[in-house]
């Protein structure tokens, strides 16, 4: 679990660092890395967590449901954040003002956070005893490196958005920076409740629940995935650089997981 929190911490700090040092030029340019990473979560969704999920539980297309419209809720608060929605503040005299923590949007912040946390539970597995028994991810073939690489590739442009906009709000620097780094260290939550409840499971329940929490990350990630694609040109148009990014994730996907 340590290691994949620093690698979702260092993630975050990465992808807010690169929109500090390449500014509006990045934002330009996420849709080429917005449809590569699009591209690769569903390929990795189809043709990795789907089969797991479906063959774990019988519940798997409810949950992938559930995760589907969860996701729907947590955009309408966060108001897109998630798959590279910048929406520009409208400057007024309140700019003028000294920084508050209360002017940040806590809706959009927190929203975000949870969906990090959600889509992060199932990264690391139950570790199971020839006793029967739970114990907690201790070591790094309990992680799903696939999912794990998955998710990396899409918080990089989401935390170049989460500092642009911060930035654009007059956040100052320190404060951004702290924003960021609770937003990298939000898929330990995730991750840690999963663990916990491992911990009160044995192990066919703690297999069962695994696939679970797949299918609702499939959901999550299905629903971002898409509506990236979609959106990926202007007027929902793919263009020819735009085009070879979701080819290129897709032919990484297959390389990865078929």
């Amino acid at each position: 679990m340590f290691l994949t929190t620093a690698l979702f911490l260092a993630t975050a700090v990465f992808g807010g660092g690169l929109f500090v040092l390449v500014g509006k030029r990045g934002i330009d340019n996420l849709g080429l890395i917005l449809s590569f990473g699009g591209a690769f979560i569903i390929a990795m969704c189809f043709l990795h967590m789907v089969p797991e999920a479906f063959a774990g539980t019988s519940s798997a297309g409810l949950c992938v449901l559930a995760g589907f419209l969860l996701q729907g809720l947590l955009e309408f608060l966060s108001q897109g954040v998630e798959h590279g929605h910048f929406h520009a503040h409208k400057h007024g005299p309140e700019c003028e003002t000294p920084f508050s923590w209360k002017q940040l949007p806590w809706a959009a912040l927190l929203s975000l956070g949870l969906h990090a946390a959600l889509e992060s539970m199932p990264v690391i597995g139950p570790h199971v005893h020839h006793e029967g028994l739970v114990h907690g991810p201790l070591s790094m073939d309990l992680i799903d490196w696939g999912l794990a690489v998955g998710l990396i590739l899409h918080k990089v442009p989401v935390a170049m958005v989460l500092m642009a906009m911060m930035l654009e709000r007059h956040v100052p620097m320190r404060a951004a920076w702290i924003v960021l780094v609770a937003f990298g260290m939000s898929p330990a939550l995730g991750m840690l409740s999963a663990d916990m409840v491992y911990h009160t499971l044995d192990a066919r329940t703690a297999v069962e629940f695994t696939s679970m929490l797949q299918a609702v990350v499939v959901g999550i990630l299905l629903h971002i995935g898409t509506t990236v694609l979609f959106e990926a040109g202007e007027g929902h148009a793919f263009n020819k650089a735009k085009f070879a990014a979701t080819c290129v994730g897709l032919g990484l996907g297959l390389l990865a997981f078929a």
